[in-house]
């Protein structure tokens, strides 16, 4: 009589392989799923920081433009020669959603060199996308897609 015969067959070993190997996978999708999601997230904190750059690159460039170069003056000129003004901007198109608050603080007339007549101007520009008000920046803010970027300029004209 033959020993090996007689002996019950084993079954089924290969399951706590198999269980293992699924365990291990689910792990390392669940891992990159949210290396992902983070990645898309940095992703868009990024695009709207370079948002937040641009409309308040927009805010001081108007300004400057307002200053120098319109010809009747007009009134942010006006009322930022002496003194301080403040406006703010909402933007369309690529910045929408985005608002500048723009300040302008001008001082003068000052005299140089006994003749000459200078103003100096201190452009400031705040860019948020979620501004309290109407304005920015937010210090209130509890969101995490909450962004916004400053820009200064001082000029003389």
């Amino acid at each position: 009589m033959n020993p090996l015969r007689n002996r019950p067959r084993q079954r089924g070993f290969l399951i706590i392989a198999a269980v293992f190997l699924v365990v291990v996978l689910a792990g390392l999708v669940a891992y990159l799923m949210s290396v992902s999601t983070t990645s898309q997230a940095a992703s868009a904190a990024d695009l709207n920081s370079a948002r937040a750059y641009q409309a308040a690159r927009t805010g001081v460039e108007w300004a400057v433009y307002q200053i120098l170069r319109d010809p009747a003056g007009g009134t942010f000129r006006s009322a930022c020669t002496p003194g301080t003004v403040t406006r703010d901007q909402t933007y369309g198109g690529q910045l929408a959603g985005f608002t500048a608050t723009v300040t302008c603080t001008g001082v003068g007339p000052l005299t140089e060199g006994g003749s000459t007549t200078l103003y100096v101007y201190k452009i400031v520009a705040n860019a948020c996308n979620e501004p309290t008000g109407s304005a920015c920046p937010n210090a209130t803010t509890t969101s995490s897609t909450y962004v916004d970027r400053e820009l200064s300029v001082t000029l003389t004209n």
